[in-house]
Formats: structure tokens, sequence, C-alpha cells
């Protein structure tokens, strides 16, 4: 009965890690507050792609970008920033351009905050009596633009699995028991 706790055990920790894989943080442990008159300033100006997403200008005042400083030590007015689609963190940017591709990160069409934040090279957010430092526009995200539903098909499979492990498990230990 120990080992069947023990592997018991062992599946949950295995199918519990999935979980945790999926957290999401920026890294940041502290903030960056500054005063009004030298912070800097954003304005997101917004070009919908032929192609497919937006084109995006993230217009700047008393910001120094330094993408070869990420994840380094904070320098005051420098850094980069963190975008934010529908509030979730999307990606890094490391100047004053870049493409949204919504296939990649939109997970469902209609309206959505785009939103960028100013961090320092630390990833700590600037801010303003504590308020995060950036800009935001509302994105109209079309239905073909979007990444397909995920199949459930492999979780499915994986718990399938594992219940038949363990019944497998039990019928060898009721087994042994009864010789």
């Amino acid at each position: 009965m120990k080992l069947l706790s023990i592997v018991l055990t062992g599946l949950m920790l295995i199918f519990s890690v999935n979980a945790l894989a999926q957290a999401n943080s920026n890294g940041a442990t502290s903030i960056h507050e500054i005063s009004e008159d030298a912070a800097p300033t954003a304005s997101l100006e917004l070009k919908k792609d032929p192609t497919g997403g937006f084109n995006v200008h993230v217009v700047t005042t008393n910001f120094t970008w330094r993408p070869e400083m990420a994840s380094m030590k904070y320098v005051p007015g420098e850094g980069h920033a963190h975008v934010f689609l529908d509030g979730r963190k999307i990606m890094r940017i490391y100047n004053e351009w870049f493409h949204l591709n919504t296939y990649q990160f939109a997970t469902k069409a209609g309206e959505q905050l785009l939103s960028i934040e100013f961090v320092g090279n630390d990833h700590a957010p600037y801010t303003i009596q504590g308020s995060p430092i950036g800009d935001q526009k509302i994105v109209d995200v079309p239905a073909d633009e979007i990444q397909p539903a995920k199949s459930q098909t492999p979780k499915v499979l994986a718990g399938s699995a594992a219940l038949l492990i363990l019944a497998l498990i039990a019928l060898l230990f009721r087994r042994q028991k009864a010789k």
C-alpha cells in the first residue's frame, strides 16, 4: 500500500508542475517611483498591417531604450517596456517600434486593450504615485487573426493514461496480496 501511495503522490506532483510552469512573473522585486517632471512619457501610434496584426510606434520622451542592459542593474531613465494584450503580458520591447502579431498573441476576437509599461533594466516598473507609466490603446482584433483554440486532447490522453497505470498498479497489488 505504501508503494501505491508513493506512486499516486508522484503522479499528482507531475501533473501539478504543469500549472506552476504556466505562472507568469516579470521578475521585478521593486518599483521605481519617480517624480512627474522626470517621468518618461509614451504615446502609442497603431497602424493596421495589411498582412495581419498591427505596427506599433511608441513615441517617447525622457526615456533611453537600453536593450543591451535588460535584466541588469537599474539606471534612472533607462530600460525597456513590457507589452500587455487584454491584461496578459505578451512580450518585451527594446525600441520604439514593434509588430503586434495578433495571430500569435490574441486569444479572442474583438476589442482588446493593448498597453505598454516602462520598466527599468531590472524589469521593475517606473511609477508615479504607484501607477505604472506607459500608454494604452484599444485594438480591434479580427476573428481571422486569432490563435486557434488549443486542443484538450493531449491532456485528456495523459489523464487517461495515468488512470490506466493506476488501475494496473492496483490490480498488481491485489494479486500479490491474494497469493
